[in-house]
């Protein structure tokens, strides 16, 4: 009997694991690809040098660089939907990195930051920003890294009780659209307890969730009222100012 119970417990160690893999594996099968628009701006062009390897990178030509931006992708959305705003970012005088995730989720790999500010020893300053469940994630790198981090980006987002930045030193921008179907006004007030009063709060209105990226239009989201590129340009427009010091 003894025999048969440890056999039982070894065929379960062994089979939990690849259900709990399974299980992962149908969730993210369905993610959000990035749009044909998204995909044409993986390249370079006469204002930023584009590198697809081994994340999405855009470098300003010409110019000195002393400010880097990181980005986290939203849950289960194709990090290749960010490039229009990261090559858009990244022509006003900085590098710019989407950093791809394990099954699109970032919550699997919050700490990749590291890895692309160890990569590039010349830039003085980083900032790091996030859409939705990314925006979670960079709000914890930065709690856990506020002497690497200059300035937070929150797209939609908003940091885990847990990762309290009322007293931190660290530049904080806020983005949200008055249309977003899942980050509505109540969670983002909520949120300025957990974030410094130097805190720049811009909502986007008639922006809803989608259109932080390009990658079509979110189950359950709200039906925006102003185009994918106008939210785009505020969105991009408002980074620009906030990690040039304007």
């Amino acid at each position: 009997m003894k025999i048969f119970i440890k056999k039982k417990w070894k065929y379960c160690l062994f089979i939990i694991p690849i259900i709990i893999v399974t299980i992962i594996a149908i969730y993210t099968k369905d993610y959000y690809r990035a749009m044909p628009e998204a995909k044409s701006m993986l390249r370079s062009n006469d204002k930023v040098e584009y590198k697809g390897s081994p994340w999405i990178e855009y470098t300003a030509k010409n110019k000195i660089i002393t400010k880097g931006l990181i980005i986290y992708p939203g849950g289960k959305v194709s990090p290749e939907a960010y490039a229009p705003l990261a090559s858009k970012v990244a022509e006003s005088g900085f590098v710019v990195v989407i950093v791809p995730m394990p099954l699109n989720l970032a919550v699997l790999s919050p700490n990749k930051a590291e890895k692309v500010i160890e990569k590039h020893p010349k830039i003085k300053q980083w900032y790091i920003a996030g859409h939705s469940l990314g925006g979670v994630m960079v709000a914890q790198f930065a709690y856990k890294n506020q002497y690497k981090i200059n300035g937070l980006i929150l797209l939609a987002s908003y940091p885990q009780k847990s990762n309290n930045l009322s007293s931190s030193g660290v530049k904080v921008l806020s983005m949200y659209g008055t249309k977003d179907g899942f980050i509505g006004k109540d969670k983002i007030d909520e949120s300025k307890k957990l974030l410094p009063t130097s805190t720049k709060w811009i909502p986007i209105n008639g922006g809803n969730h989608s259109q932080n990226g390009w990658y079509g239009f979110q189950k359950g989201d709200n039906t925006a009222t102003i185009t994918r590129d106008e939210q785009q340009n505020i969105i991009g427009k408002s980074i620009v100012q906030f990690m040039s010091g304007n």
